[in-house]
């Protein structure tokens, strides 16, 4: 089936460990910089954590204006856990490191290397939701990066190389966890390897940086679909329905963005439709063989900060298409149900996947008079993804909430908030579960095509470059996303996790601030 084909690897356990408030599914990088990218999407133009020292994030090149720069790679890489922060304009050029290894990250940037590396760890836990609850996880991940400016070392105009690593050693039940949990809202995976690359890849600024081109071993988690609308805000779509693989495998690809405006942006990306190989490999095994097909995403991006208006806006429109084949959601070629005839045929679609998605943030409030990097502010969200397509298993998927934050001066990545989400399922995907769930010997009762998870976060940035995120939702009629769903009812309840995040690199001064 769809479902249970595309299950392993699809939104990885490293993008959850970047402290997102929703286990629901994690869909950005781990480039630098890392909090002015983040926040970015939600009016910011980067900050530190916390503390007095604010300051924003290097511009790649100092000559540049800043919005050219958002056509460029390092305006992807997003860690959800600083998107809904909002900070002041940003100051030319960028302060100095600060750090036991402070010397060591100037002298490499004077050659046109930029170091990064950044520790995440979520521990989770399902009390009364899944298949089998009272269970709980914990992910550790550390991401390993450089971003070398070829023209800088070696003479060639334009150019860059980009290199990123995950390392995640075994840790507390990272294998049953995503079966015990099971739905669509926690698409988690199991870890099959210790190490992956994410990112090998030259890129070229052109016409004065406002077209940018990417290509190699790499994801469309960066730059489409984006998760820093707030806290928690990365949707299950990509994932369960596109085939898109999370952020810490990469397959071949190219990307280029052009700059419309200093707020508009447009983009669109290919990557290979390689699920076999993603799901058991660590990222270097560069083969073909086993590719079904390529997926495809154009999109439209308009970004602003406080800088530009008391009441930023923020939003992405986009298009998708995935060309493989994709499995019917209950019928085999006969018209028999794959689960009462598994020895039938399942029903292929061979037209592929597509779809269209928008997602906005709005600051509708701002405190008047107030100063700091951050004022108080509330910002609402939502998003929609539709994906029509006979067979289809989840054809619409959408999500609401709002955010308060700026309330602590001193430090401006602390908030709170709330996200509703919503997933459809469709009629032959019901009636599948359902099916499954009778012949299976549990229950003969329908399965609730509407599903939904009540979302409750804070953030709290404990130092310059760390940060803790924690959140609770409850999950109303979870699905049941994985074929050993056979083996219970998955319940609702509820699902709670706290997660932490240290920029290591600004730490030791290896990066700047």
């Amino acid at each position: 089936m769809k479902l249970s084909n595309k299950l392993t690897g699809v939104i990885t356990v490293a993008i959850v460990t970047l402290g997102c408030s929703s286990l629901s599914a994690m869909a950005s990088g781990t480039d630098q910089p890392a909090a002015e990218a983040a926040n970015a999407a939600s009016g910011a133009a980067g900050v530190p954590l916390t503390g007095d020292d604010i300051h924003t994030s290097p511009d790649v090149s100092a000559s540049v204006d800043r919005s050219l720069l958002q056509a460029q790679t390092e305006t992807g890489q997003n860690p959800p856990t600083v998107t809904s922060v909002s900070a002041a304009p940003p100051s030319e050029g960028h302060p100095p490191r600060k750090g036991p290894l402070s010397g060591i990250g100037d002298a490499l940037e004077a050659r046109g290397i930029n170091l990064r590396l950044l520790l995440t760890n979520l521990a989770a836990a399902n009390p009364s939701t899944g298949i089998s609850t009272g269970k709980s996880t914990d992910y550790f991940t550390l991401f390993m990066g450089a971003d070398v400016d070829l023209e800088k070392l070696v003479g060639i105009p334009n150019t860059r190389f980009h290199i990123t690593e995950a390392w995640e050693p075994p840790s507390h039940n990272t294998v049953s966890f995503t079966t015990q949990t099971g739905s669509a809202f926690t698409p988690l995976v199991q870890q099959t390897t210790t190490n992956d690359l994410i990112k090998f890849t030259l890129s070229h600024d052109l016409f004065e940086k406002r077209l940018h081109v990417e290509y190699g071993r790499m994801n469309l988690t960066d730059d489409f679909f984006v998760s820093s609308m707030c806290a928690g805000c990365v949707v299950s779509t990509p994932a369960i329905t596109l085939n898109v693989p999370g952020i810490t495998k990469s397959l071949w690809g190219a990307r280029v963005a052009y700059l419309l405006s200093s707020h508009t942006r447009l983009g669109l990306g290919v990557v290979e439709d390689n699920s076999t190989l993603f799901m058991n490999s660590t990222g270097w095994n560069w083969s073909t063989r086993s590719r079904t097909g390529v997926i495809g995403i154009a999109n439209v991006m308009y970004t602003t900060d406080f800088s530009d208006t008391r009441y930023p806006l923020n939003a992405e429109a986009g298009v998708y298409h995935n060309t493989s084949p994709y499995t019917d959601d209950l019928h085999n070629v006969d018209g028999s149900s794959q689960v009462l005839n598994p020895s039938g045929t399942a029903l292929k679609h061979g037209n592929g996947t597509w779809g269209f998605y928008g997602q906005a943030r709005k600051v509708i409030w701002t405190a008047p008079g107030s100063e700091g990097p951050v004022p108080p502010n509330v910002a609402l969200y939502g998003g929609a993804f539709i994906t029509p397509g006979p067979g289809q298993s989840f054809p619409i998927e959408a999500y609401g909430g709002a955010e308060y934050g700026g309330f602590l001066r001193n430090n401006p990545a602390a908030l709170v908030g709330s996200v509703i989400r919503y997933i459809q399922l469709s009629r032959g995907r019901a009636l599948y579960e359902q099916q499954l769930s009778t012949v299976s010997g549990w229950s003969r009762d329908g399965v609730n095509r509407n599903t939904f998870s009540f979302d409750v976060h804070a953030q709290y940035g404990l130092a310059p470059g760390v940060l803790v995120n924690g959140f609770a939702q409850y999950l109303l009629h979870p699905n049941r996303m994985h074929p050993l769903a056979a083996t219970g009812s998955t319940r609702s309840g509820w699902m709670i996790g706290l997660s932490l995040l240290i920029d290591l690199g600004r730490v030791t001064g290896l990066t700047s601030p």
